[in-house]
């Protein structure tokens, strides 16, 4: 993501979040109830931002004490662990968001991803000696190419020249080539010389916000259509 457009971005994806939620209140598809829990769960999350971009602007993410916790191996999954936990305990907040995936048209959830189109900021950097080059180029450059395939996937669907089946695989295929080289390979993107760049304000709220919400959109929607048994037709 490129470095100057993480606020930008910050807006765009939860405003995005908060119109489709409105959209289906208004037209009385999600109650009160839902509508509030699924807005209980946006707050939490940018509070979680909010905390880390204050964290890193006073220089908590500076020191040696800070990645001796190996922050790239949590930092990333906190806000999937908060958005997991609640979906978990509370009953209209998992029903409002299979309604936000059912009664959302396939082509807007397939189209927000185009954002991550943006992760080119990050090869452009490392071309240039300001960012991490195996992390750019290993997490960012499937992020860019997921990001373009965006493009192409939103065009098939308003076309409606793609099956369930396909936007189950590309979804799931939106959240392994982030969670992959993540799991697989932070060993060796912590070595870099450049590593505490990504921890530094506002670089800092792509691993810890704007990515694992990008990733639990592709996650809402592949689980709903493995809900609704799109493999057993």
């Amino acid at each position: 993501m490129q470095l100057y457009s993480l606020p930008l971005l910050i807006a765009a994806i939860f405003g995005f979040i908060w119109f489709l939620v409105s959209r289906l209140h208004r037209r009385e598809i999600l109650n009160s109830v839902q509508r509030n829990q699924l807005a209980l769960l946006l707050g939490i999350l940018l509070i979680w931002g909010l905390f880390v971009g204050y964290q890193s602007s006073v220089g908590r993410f500076n020191d040696e004490a800070f990645f001796n916790l190996l922050p790239g191996y949590w930092l990333p999954y906190v806000p999937v662990f908060i958005a997991v936990a609640m979906v978990s305990v509370l009953t209209p907040l998992r029903e409002g968001l299979r309604l936000l995936i059912d009664e959302t048209p396939a082509h807007w959830l397939s189209g927000i991803h185009m954002l991550r189109i943006l992760a080119l900021g990050t090869l452009i950097k490392a071309s240039k000696d300001q960012f991490p080059q195996m992390f750019a180029w290993l997490v960012g450059g499937p992020d860019l190419l997921f990001g373009l395939s965006a493009v192409a996937v939103t065009l098939m669907v308003l076309a409606g020249k793609v099956k369930q089946r396909v936007l189950l695989v590309w979804h799931s295929i939106g959240v392994v080539v982030i969670v992959l080289p993540l799991a697989g390979l932070m060993h060796l993107f912590m070595t870099e010389p450049l590593f505490a760049a990504l921890f530094q304000l506002p670089m800092v709220m792509a691993p810890a916000l704007v990515v694992p919400t990008l990733v639990m959109l592709n996650m809402l929607v592949a689980w709903r259509l493995l809900e609704r048994g799109v493999l057993d037709r």
